[in-house]
């Protein structure tokens, strides 16, 4: 056998099975015999530590439950609502944070509209040609009517 035992050699050797090749190591070499010994004996150290740990006897396990009872009956169990408190607070301040910030994302007011300078012409047209006109230039005037009703439609939906 190459070397020492590997992770399945191992376990064969800890639970006893009964494999030749395992055996005929560990009656050879002493470092794997002494390895396997020292593990055993620490597995039954903690074996017997741990059923110390569990056999206890019943008074041990009154005065436990006891102890535990009474911390429970200690606890303030008066004042149910305070947690219904803390929810009100924290949905409070949630909304009032969601208000405060959708308030600094609304888009700026736009600026007034600057009057174009061709709408500024057709008035200035349109007060001459209402003024004392002539015929020739009366269907001029029909269309800058249609114009003016057009434009205060747009305004005033």
């Amino acid at each position: 056998m190459n070397g020492h035992l590997s992770d399945e050699q191992w376990a064969a050797a800890v639970l006893n099975e009964n494999d030749e090749a395992v055996a005929k190591h560990l009656a050879d070499c002493a470092t794997c015999r002494g390895e396997v010994r020292f593990f055993l004996a620490a597995m039954g150290t903690a074996h017997v530590q741990s059923r110390q740990a569990v056999d206890r006897p019943e008074g041990f396990w009154r005065q436990q439950r006891e102890g535990i009872n009474a911390r429970l009956e200690a606890r303030d169990f008066t004042h149910p609502w305070r947690r219904w408190i803390w929810v009100t607070a924290t949905m409070v301040l949630i909304l009032l944070a969601t208000t405060l910030l959708s308030r600094n994302n609304t888009p700026p007011a736009q600026a007034a509209a600057q009057p174009d300078p061709d709408d500024a012409l057709l008035l200035s047209v349109q007060q001459s040609i209402r003024s004392d006109l002539p015929q020739a230039l009366r269907p001029a005037a029909l269309l800058t009517a249609e114009i003016d009703r057009a434009q205060a439609a747009r305004r005033n939906p």
